[in-house]
């Protein structure tokens, strides 16, 4: 009996990696077995079928326009599943197990929280005018959301579903797109040019970061030493020292720069420009734009799939997903979504879709 579970195991892995998605590595199997567990993960033709499982590799993308969010499956590249939201949905973020996600609603002024096994809005939480940008605590009891019509970030408590207090950043400021690094949260004002650095402990501004104009989608390197800020009315990535907040060096991609991913490396980077229509490449040693892909109609947000071989990026302008080669900086694939996509982010467990 113990042989034949071993041999259905390998069969498994063996499908897996033909399936070009592996489910766990070789050494996770190894030690799976090893300890006499059961399959941790499902062959990649149910994964493609049931848009409801946690192992499952997925990309969660809001649209405007229709009002939901469209669940692609990373392997095949299709649609396998929508969520019902409230209006005008933007961004989205997951809790570190993957089972839920929030995702911010402008027009009605909520976050939805979503069950992602059912698919299902579970809850909907009022908080402050236009909620836009969003960062979650690393012990998921916090969400951070940023209003673009005021000048607060509201909190919302997880657990009880509710708004759980705010942080004041001043008259006049405006909130626009977060990012989290440790206990600092650092907050882009769009229409003062300025980057707010919070600690979300004292809830207090402990510095403020002049910027070029129209700062959109701030992000924080993993060493956190870096602020990378995409400056849209200058076209520029913009790159400061988060210690004194000196800006290090300016890049200059296409104009409209909206969102950064930044290689796991550190060494280049690609920024999507929504007026520009484009993507650039960039160069992080030499601080050069690399290549620009354009007929990229209102590239807005991108992520990356796990090995950072490809980049998705949400197209306002078509209702697409283009789906760019990072190797050959080539677009390889458009996957048709729901009107006026915003936000995109992947939803992928530690150690599942190694590969993809």
């Amino acid at each position: 009996m113990r042989h034949k579970k071993k041999m259905a195991a390998a069969a498994l892995i063996v499908s897996i990696l033909l399936g070009g998605c592996a489910m766990e590595t070789k050494e996770q199997a190894k030690a799976r077995l090893a300890a006499g567990g059961g399959k941790t993960g499902e062959a990649s033709a149910t994964v493609q079928t049931d848009a409801g499982k946690l192992t499952a590799v997925q990309f969660y993308v809001p649209s405007e326009k229709e009002n939901n969010l469209s669940v692609i499956d990373v392997p095949t590249g299709k649609v396998v599943g929508t969520v019902k939201l409230s209006e005008a949905p933007s961004t989205v973020v997951f809790s570190s197990t993957m089972r839920e996600a929030y995702a911010a609603n402008m027009n009605s002024s909520t976050v939805s929280i979503i069950n992602t096994q059912t698919l299902k809005v579970t809850k909907e939480v009022p908080v402050g005018p236009m909620p836009h940008g969003l960062a979650l605590s690393p012990d998921n009891k916090t969400l951070y959301v940023a209003a673009v019509a005021d000048q607060f970030i509201y909190l919302v408590d997880t657990k009880e579903g509710k708004e759980a207090g705010t942080i004041d950043l001043g008259t006049g400021a405006k909130t626009n797109y977060l990012s989290l690094f440790g206990d600092k949260l650092y907050v882009s004002d769009h229409e003062n040019n300025k980057v707010y650095v919070v600690n979300v402990k004292t809830k207090q501004t402990v510095l403020t970061i002049p910027t070029g104009k129209t700062p959109r989608a701030v992000k924080v390197s993993d060493d956190g030493k870096k602020l990378f800020v995409p400056s849209a009315g200058d076209g520029t990535l913009e790159i400061y020292n988060t210690q004194d907040g000196k800006l290090e060096s300016k890049i200059a991609v296409a104009a409209g720069a909206t969102d950064v991913v930044i290689a796991e490396d550190g060494l280049s980077a690609v920024v999507t420009s929504m007026e520009g229509n484009a993507a650039t490449f960039v160069d992080l040693a030499t601080g050069k734009p690399i290549q620009t892909i354009n007929d990229l109609a209102g590239a807005r947000h991108i992520s990356y799939n796990r090995q950072q071989t490809k980049a998705y990026v949400t197209l306002s302008g078509s209702n697409e997903v283009a789906v760019i080669d990072t190797q050959t900086r080539q677009i390889v694939e458009r996957i048709k979504v729901g009107a006026t996509p915003h936000g995109i982010q992947i939803k992928a467990l530690p150690g599942i879709g190694g590969s993809c």
